[in-house]
């Protein structure tokens, strides 16, 4: 049995880049059996549900319950959809609104635009690092995010997977720090584009923005990548080193769990009418 061609540099030394035998586009790699493109189908398809839920109930209920017409707000569809809330994962177990947030967005431009950093970025580190590296990054990466925003915006929900590209823009940032000057002209290109904005991201972002989460995920992304570059490493004992920055993840999302847990913050219930899918 054939193996998919896309994922033919899996298992090779990560440090050498992928070479393409032709000219590419500007998202790099491209293939429709990549887990980055699948991944963004699907945060598109939930994207348009959530809307449709909300012209849904919108229509059917806003009439009747016109004094209570904020519970079928967009707002409070994102929530029953999972949208972070800190009160909800602390008092109430819904520790599944750390990782749900990675797949709802709050409007069309919030979308398009993690969407498109996230296709670039999604295609190339899988070939250089493999999909499943990539995956287990992007995931941890977006609760990490969900971890530092509950703890400082404690009563807004949050939704988006800026947590999830800014682990994979640490991930790309560690593979240039390790494989520098062997990168591709191109690439080099693309991240200092974006530097400035992200560097923007954190000291002039809108008050909309949940900063605390683009770091969370930067935090994380930075410490997988490390230990992945470890993991690289020709030397055995150097091998033994990813463990413990894949130990520091585990240890920081229990601290923050702590903090908390300890802050015995108010309970605040929001769009209590809101439980109908």
């Amino acid at each position: 049995m054939e193996r998919d061609p896309f994922y033919h540099n899996e298992h090779q030394n990560e440090l050498h880049p992928y070479k393409p035998i032709q000219e590419q586009t500007f998202f790099e790699r491209f293939s429709y059996k990549s887990l980055t493109f699948k991944t963004t189908v699907v945060q598109f398809i939930i994207f348009f549900l959530t809307i449709f839920h909300t012209v849904y109930l919108t229509e059917k209920y806003l009439d009747e319950d016109e004094d209570e017409s904020d519970i079928y707000s967009f707002e409070c569809v994102l929530y029953t959809w999972g949208s972070k809330h800190t009160p909800s994962i602390v008092y109430r177990f819904q520790f599944w609104r750390l990782v749900c947030p990675i797949f709802l967005h709050g409007s069309f431009s919030h979308i398009i635009g993690n969407m498109a950093v996230q296709l670039y970025y999604g295609f190339i580190l899988e070939l250089t690092h493999g999909w499943r590296r990539v995956s287990i990054l992007y995931i941890v990466g977006g609760i990490g995010a969900s971890l530092f925003s509950c703890v400082r915006f404690y009563y807004e929900t949050s939704v988006g997977a800026s947590g999830s590209i800014f682990a994979l823009l640490a991930l790309e940032l560690i593979y240039f720090i390790t494989a520098f000057p062997g990168i591709e002209p191109k690439r080099i290109v693309v991240f200092i584009l974006l530097a400035p904005m992200i560097f923007l991201s954190f000291i002039d972002a809108p008050p909309q923005v949940d900063i605390a989460g683009h770091l969370g995920g930067l935090v994380v992304g930075l410490l997988i990548g490390i230990g992945y570059a470890f993991a690289d490493a020709q030397s055995n004992l150097k091998k033994q080193f990813q463990y413990i920055f894949y130990g520091l993840v585990g240890l920081l999302f229990i601290y923050i769990f702590i903090i908390l847990y300890q802050n015995k913050l108010e309970d605040e219930q929001i769009c209590k009418g809101m439980n109908i899918i």
